[in-house]
Parts: C-alpha cells; sequence; structure tokens
C-alpha cells in the first residue's frame, strides 16, 4: 500500500464522499498490480500483454488515466482514455474489492465520463462480447454497440457515445451552413 503521506500529497480531480480520483501515476503500478481483478489480468494477457507490469506502465506513458481511491484509502479502479486513430478509447480496470465498491463505482463510472464530456466530443469502447455485465456497464454510462469485430478469434462489441452537452458532426466541413 502506498504510504499514509504520498495518499495525502496526491492531487484528488474529483472528490466525492470518501471516494476520490487522482493521476495514475508510475508509483501508484505497485500498489495496483497487488488487487488488480483476476478477469482483468485474464483480459490483459487475451489482448497480448505479457505481463500486467507490461500493460500498466504503457498506460502511464500512453494514455489519460486516474486511480480512483475508496475509504481507507483501498483503490477501487484504474481507467482513462487511450489516444489512437479515430476517438479517444475508454477503458477500466477493477480491483478485487469491486463487489464491496459496486454502487459507489457506478455513480463513480458516470462522473468520470461526465469529466471526459468537458474535453472530449466523443469516446468509443471495445469490450469482450462474452463479458455481459461489462456490456451492460458501457449501455448503462450512455454508450451505443455499433457493431461488432473480430480479432484473434475474440468477438468485441464496438460502442460509441457522442457527448450530450454538445452538436457533434465527425466532419466539421459536414455541418450545415448557417445563414
Amino acid at each position: 500500500m502506498a504510504s499514509k503521506q504520498s495518499m495525502a500529497d496526491e492531487l484528488r480531480v474529483i472528490k466525492r464522499g470518501q471516494y476520490y480520483m487522482t493521476p495514475f501515476m508510475a508509483h501508484h503500478i505497485e500498489e495496483f498490480i497487488r488487487v488488480i481483478h483476476p478477469e482483468n489480468v485474464k483480459e490483459l494477457r487475451l489482448l497480448g500483454y505479457e505481463n500486467v507490469r507490461e500493460a500498466l506502465d504503457e498506460m502511464v506513458e500512453a494514455s489519460e488515466c486516474y486511480l480512483v481511491r475508496g475509504p481507507d484509502n483501498q483503490i477501487v479502479f484504474v481507467g482513462g482514455l487511450f489516444f489512437g486513430e479515430g476517438e479517444p478509447q475508454l477503458f477500466a480496470l477493477f480491483s478485487t474489492n469491486l463487489r464491496e465498491n459496486f454502487t459507489a463505482l457506478a455513480r463513480g463510472s458516470k462522473m468520470l465520463v461526465s469529466f471526459f464530456d468537458q474535453t472530449y466530443p466523443m469516446l468509443s469502447m471495445s469490450i469482450m462480447a462474452k463479458y455481459e455485465a461489462m456490456v451492460n456497464w458501457a449501455l448503462f454510462l450512455g454508450f451505443d454497440p455499433v457493431g461488432v469485430a473480430r480479432v484473434d478469434n475474440l468477438d468485441f462489441v464496438e460502442f460509441v457515445r457522442c457527448n450530450p452537452n454538445k452538436n457533434y458532426v465527425s466532419h466539421e466541413t459536414s455541418r450545415p451552413v448557417m445563414h
């Protein structure tokens, strides 16, 4: 577990009750490795990562990523956005205390998406089709399924979510002309 001093110094981007969100940094990796949910570990391996550390190192380097702490400063989940081709891709990795924090996690997930709405007009997500609970989570967050992709014999449901606070047109030149 991180030291009390380092947690006291963490930037609290969003705080609600006993929960807060802070940027996920390299010094959080060891702590999160000890509590990452086994299903996430299996999924990372299916996605081609040799080990969890490799995936988390990449997350720190190549994404906008946040850690959420709950009561007693335990890690609830790590989530954020990967940037590549197309729209930013939302991802989440959960801790082993997922069930104990389910309600807070659901509310916090909505807050995370609202947080990203302040900056991004559209988000995307890919979830393995076999993870029905995660597919339902995406729907709960306002994502719309737009197709299924098959990668290495795995089916992924592809989702997009347009920011409800913005009129989004994928190509600005396609907007109607106002006279």
